[in-house]
């Protein structure tokens, strides 16, 4: 009977060789987002904030910053799925990897835990950054109204994307493909989600297309846990975002299993 151990060992080692990967590079995966969510808060949160009344119990900075930290942990566990797993083509490695001891199941939590290590990581940073942001124009700390609902939302989401760039890893076969994916479906999934505007603002179409959108409740979710009022309750949220994860997690299952490894260009 082979020891637990050696089941493990391989799961272990393929997370933390991801999770280091990604570290190693920390300016890129880390800093340079925290630089991007700090301009977005400076131009809408700060400046533009000051005339835009999105509700009348907060102000719009505190409106964007649960929106900025369900962007930083999406897109980064995203960026972090699809970039490893499509490394892996480049350099042959992922064809070693499936001969390897390891249940395909372990190969996607591996690469799910360690996009969510990332995600997660760039999530709390940008929370901690509207924190600062908040304190210097506001005069206090922005208060969290629910803190393990807001970690809920963040772990949830972040492992739906980092599944969802895994599959897309797979499925890519240059690097124009994930760019094309990013530009065209992850982005516009995101802004569209609420990240800047209230649903209410929207005409009626775009109120119904909206509720289409997953990235809407993961969004809302975490507005709620954070400011204690979203578009839509947290009961509703917390459903939509725990069948986006199974969804998810079938989706990445089925391309680990049928999806093509062979070498990328």
């Amino acid at each position: 009977m082979i020891k637990r151990d050696l089941i493990w060992t391989p799961f272990l080692f393929l997370l933390y060789r991801d999770v280091k990967r990604f570290y190693k590079v920390k300016i890129q995966t880390v800093l340079m987002p925290l630089v991007t969510y700090s301009l977005y808060l400076i131009i809408f949160g700060v400046s533009l904030g000051k005339v835009i009344n999105i509700h009348e119990s907060f102000t719009y900075l505190e409106f964007i910053i649960p929106g900025l930290i369900t962007l930083g942990a999406m897109n980064n566990a995203f960026e972090n799925g699809s970039s490893s797993l499509f490394t892996m083509k480049i350099t042959g490695e992922i064809i070693d990897l499936k001969s390897t001891a390891l249940h395909p199941q372990q190969i996607i939590w591996a690469m799910t835990l360690s996009g969510l290590f990332r995600g997660v990581t760039v999530g709390l940073l940008t929370l901690g950054l509207g924190e600062v942001f908040h304190y210097f124009h506001q005069g206090a700390w922005l208060p969290i109204h629910n803190l393990p609902f807001l970690f809920v939302f963040i772990l949830v989401g972040g492992a739906v994307f980092a599944k969802i760039g895994l599959s897309v890893g797979i499925w890519s076969r240059s690097f124009d493909q994930i760019g094309a994916v990013r530009g065209f479906v992850i982005l516009p999934l995101i802004y569209f989600g609420g990240v800047f505007f209230d649903l209410d603002k929207l005409a009626p179409f775009w109120q119904t297309a909206s509720l289409l959108n997953p990235l809407f409740y993961f969004v809302n979710g975490i507005r709620w846990s954070v400011l204690g009022e979203a578009d839509i309750s947290p009961e509703r949220a917390f459903t939509m975002v725990l069948m986006s994860l199974v969804l998810a997690h079938f989706i990445a299952w089925f391309f680990m299993k049928k999806g093509s490894f062979a070498r990328a260009a």
